[in-house]
């Protein structure tokens, strides 16, 4: 197990509770095709890109920390599938019906799944 220094843990920490905000926004967004007072959808999306450019900024480092963790390393690289459902909507987020479409269908189970595999990778990180 790599021994975190305070500064690293708390990376850790703060990775974490991102992918939590990414979720609760997919939440809103996924809500906002019913309800349409929830009117700020596409802002909260524009704020979930730029948190995937952020994770994956994120994600080169800690696969440099975690190096010896192949695990850990395996599932930061699985976020490459994350972003290739994203890249989908690229060009088309005025079509309403599409961009409902690939982010219920897509997107969010995506990203769904791959939080929660890498949650369990980082799981004994995120509890020292």
């Amino acid at each position: 197990m790599v021994q975190l220094t305070n500064a690293q843990f708390e990376m850790v920490q703060q990775y974490a509770a991102l992918l939590d905000t990414i979720e609760e926004g997919f939440e809103y967004i996924e809500e906002s095709f019913m309800n349409y007072e929830r009117t700020q959808g596409d802002e909260i999306l524009a704020d979930i890109f730029e948190a995937f450019s952020r994770i994956n900024q994120t994600n080169v480092q800690l696969s440099h920390l975690f190096a010896e963790e192949q695990e850990i390393v395996k599932h930061l690289q699985l976020f490459a599938g994350v972003l290739e459902e994203a890249f989908k909507l690229d060009g088309k987020l005025d079509d309403a019906n599409f961009k409902q479409q690939v982010i219920q269908q897509q997107l969010s189970p995506a990203f769904q799944a791959w939080k929660l595999s890498i949650q369990q990778a980082l799981k004994k990180y995120m509890e020292q």
